[in-house]
């Protein structure tokens, strides 16, 4: 081969490899751009608009699961689906998600057991949130205390699939545990009668005993101690219930309580997502539309 021509194929050769080079450069500046998009703009505004929009919004919030299967984006496309009704999906994401991901934790457990209960499958449901006790990772500093709730609601809602002694000694154990101080732990202290309810209402505003005041940091913030009074109603009417077995009373009751229209839901980041991230919102929203 002649000179110039080994040359000439050399620089040809040298000038793909530059280009693929600058694709593959380009290709991972695309992703991170994705990525940086994706963590400065919300997916829920298109999820609670349009149907067009629901359906963008859901796909946003997959490819962002499908590039970067972090645990943040994937309860956020599991939540989206319950959002969108799609139970059956939804639960086949978050056992994917409980058989798969080295951090699966109970609050994968509890989501994939409000599909199978908003599916109309209780016992199913009840399955999951069993499993969900032994989670290795657990919210409220790792004490565990959601699956035991929702053991309860649905001890409460429906006897017949659930071991209402097992409940009682989940709830008595976790009781014991000095971290019951953690939010949502005084809700276990209150189905158990072990809290009055001042006492009650001050942990639902982050006040600590002793607490003079003076330091108005040591409290929750306003939307903080929202969201917690949100929760905390909603277990008063399970208790209330328990007692009465009036369903009326308590489909109307949650009917409100899932009312995501209400000005206060407006506020897209510090109520809205705070609490559909709650299982309980579904079961609200549920219970209001059976």
């Amino acid at each position: 081969m002649p000179k110039e021509t080994s040359y000439e194929c050399f620089a040809l050769v040298k000038g793909y490899r530059q280009k693929a080079c600058d694709w593959k450069k380009e290709e991972v500046l695309r992703a991170s751009e994705f990525r940086n998009c994706m963590e400065s703009t919300s997916v829920w505004p298109l999820l609670r608009g349009a149907m067009g929009d629901r359906e963008e919004g859901l796909r946003l919030a997959q490819r962002a699961y499908e590039n970067e299967p972090s645990p943040s984006h994937a309860m956020q496309f599991g939540i989206a689906l319950l959002w969108l009704g799609k139970y059956s999906e939804a639960w086949k994401h978050f056992r994917s998600v409980i058989e798969t991901s080295k951090t699966a934790g109970d609050a994968d457990y509890g989501m994939a057991g409000v599909a199978k209960w908003c599916l109309n499958k209780p016992e199913e449901a009840v399955l999951e949130w069993r499993a969900g006790v032994s989670a290795k990772y657990a919210r409220s500093s790792g004490l565990n205390i959601r699956m035991p709730l929702l053991l309860f609601f649905a001890a409460v809602y429906d006897h017949s699939d659930v071991d209402t002694k097992l409940v009682e000694k989940l709830l008595r154990e976790k009781a014991s545990d000095k971290r019951i101080r953690n939010w949502p732990g005084p809700i276990a202290l209150l189905i158990l009668d072990q809290i009055n309810q001042t006492d009650f209402q001050n942990c639902c505003l982050g006040i600590r005993p002793n607490d003079t005041g003076k330091n108005p940091f040591a409290r929750y913030p306003p939307e903080d101690a929202a969201n917690c009074l949100w929760l905390a109603n909603f277990y008063k009417k399970v208790l209330e219930l328990n007692q009465t077995r009036n369903f009326s009373v308590f489909k109307s009751f949650m009917k409100a309580h899932s009312d995501t229209s209400q000005p206060e839901w407006q506020d897209e980041r510090n109520v809205f997502i705070s609490r559909i991230w709650y299982e309980e919102f579904f079961l609200a929203r549920h219970a209001a539309e059976s």
